[in-house]
């Protein structure tokens, strides 16, 4: 823990006004959970501290899903949980840092093979042991929206802050929008800087007040998701300021554009030479195909894990850019898994079915677990690009966990995992399909 100390004492030299530090635990949901304390008390934690280890499996309204087990019928015991090293960062909260934590198991030493974070980390050991070292990339789409709700209880598009009207209109890629938020996009820059986030800026995204932000390539697969997490935070906290609020809902808005959260993913070997590439020509290697293959194969499966809630299923329309086919393509945005144009130092897969609203560890252990199978697959075993034989994907959440039940991704991630999945999202299902809808109403109350 000495590394732990160090950061500490950087972090108090660094940041010498801040006197809170919230001590941040990631359930399934990949929510912000923990507590917050004195800044003060940051050297105590090299002995731990101690959370419910029901808190993994807390649904989308902080309550435990006692059907994962975890809870009552163990008697809600604490497991320790101890400091990610460099996560020690400020917010943009004034006097307020931020850490995460990862659990341990009950001897207090093992990670925790239930914690999402921990699963990763042992599919990079395993891929590291065999010479391959993924590269990966994330982008983050959100929107800025209106406090207020309109008449009916519905979401509102922000009001646009320089022309003082309610955006209403589809401009992509529009510079000049952006220049409408400045104040906004200039503090959030600024706070990502100085939480050392890394990322690559943002732009405007295909619909009225939604946005995107790029981060940069990189080896850190850990570090790529936990930024997600900060950088999640760290909207909403500069959104509020700015008198808005901020949503990484897949769909908020029925007639509007989605917002994704897509992975790229390359691999290089320990010379820095892609994997992906054959040296001798620049053409796509065999290992290229054996992972799109492995890909394809699984993405299916996955989907339970990729779209975790009911709302994800919603951004899968035809004509809305959102693959509804297990299929691949080059500089294609309308596949499952986009070959991006670049040359082959840079070739790379991206991931393309993952909304806002997913656990970004989770989409990383998918991507990861797709690398580990392609030992199973062989180059002829990947299908043509854009293949009229792809595969449907499953587009409503009962059918999508119906799938994963029956998958074998339990031996990527542990069955326990799944099992503890497949039970905190079956409970949030079934509450939700337990509510009656004022839809409902309107069509039934007469018609019935």
């Amino acid at each position: 823990m000495d590394t732990y100390l160090q950061e500490v004492k950087n972090f108090r030299q660094s940041w010498p006004e801040i006197k809170y530090v919230d001590l941040i635990f990631t359930d399934v949901n990949a929510t912000p959970r923990g507590k917050r304390i004195p800044v003060d008390s940051l050297e105590k934690l090299v002995k731990g501290v101690a959370l419910p280890l029901s808190t993994i499996t807390l649904d989308t309204k902080g309550a435990v899903v006692e059907s994962a087990g975890l809870g009552e019928d163990l008697g809600e015991p604490d497991n320790l949980c101890f400091p990610v090293a460099g996560t020690l960062l400020p917010t943009a909260k004034d006097g307020t840092g931020q850490l995460l934590l990862n659990m341990m198991e009950d001897d207090g030493k093992t990670p925790h093979r239930l914690f999402i974070r921990n699963i990763i980390d042992r599919m990079l050991n395993t891929l590291h042991s065999k010479g391959m070292f993924p590269v990966v990339a994330l982008e983050l789409e959100f929107y800025l929206i209106d406090k207020e709700r309109g008449e009916n209880g519905e979401l509102q598009t922000a009001i646009n802050p320089t022309k003082n009207r309610r955006e209403t209109d589809t401009e992509v890629y529009d510079v000049d929008g952006l220049d409408d938020y400045a104040d906004f996009l200039a503090e959030l820059n600024l706070a990502a800087t100085e939480q050392g986030l890394h990322t690559a800026g943002a732009l405007s995204e295909s619909a009225p007040g939604q946005f995107e932000i790029n981060f940069d390539h990189s080896q850190d697969v850990l570090r790529v998701c936990d930024e997600i997490i900060f950088s999640k935070r760290l909207i909403k906290q500069i959104a509020h300021k700015h008198g808005f609020d901020a949503t990484f809902m897949a769909k908020p808005f029925l007639e509007e554009a989605g917002n994704g959260q897509h992975m790229h993913i390359s691999l290089i070997d320990d010379q820095g030479d892609n994997l992906f590439t054959n040296k001798e020509d620049d053409t796509a290697s065999p290992l290229f195909y054996r992972t799109m293959a492995a890909m394809l194969s699984q993405i299916s499966d996955a989907m339970a894990l990729l779209c975790p809630n009911v709302n994800s299923y919603r951004r899968f329309v035809p004509g809305a850019y959102v693959p509804t086919k297990a299929d691949w393509g080059e500089n294609h945005r309308g596949v499952a898994l986009r070959v991006p144009i670049s040359d082959g130092k840079n070739r790379r897969i991206e991931h393309r079915i993952a909304g806002a609203d997913v656990n970004p560890y989770i989409l990383a252990a998918v991507v990861l677990s797709a690398v580990l199978a392609s030992d199973n697959y062989t180059q002829d075993q990947c299908p043509p690009a854009l293949s009229d034989n792809a595969v449907d994907l499953p587009t409503r959440m009962s059918d999508a966990l119906t799938q994963l039940e029956a998958s074998e991704l339990g031996a990527f991630f542990s069955q326990d995992f799944i099992d503890m999945y497949l039970a905190c999202k079956r409970s949030e299902l079934a509450e939700f399909e337990r509510i009656i809808t004022p839809l409902e109403i309107d069509w039934m109350l007469h018609s019935a």
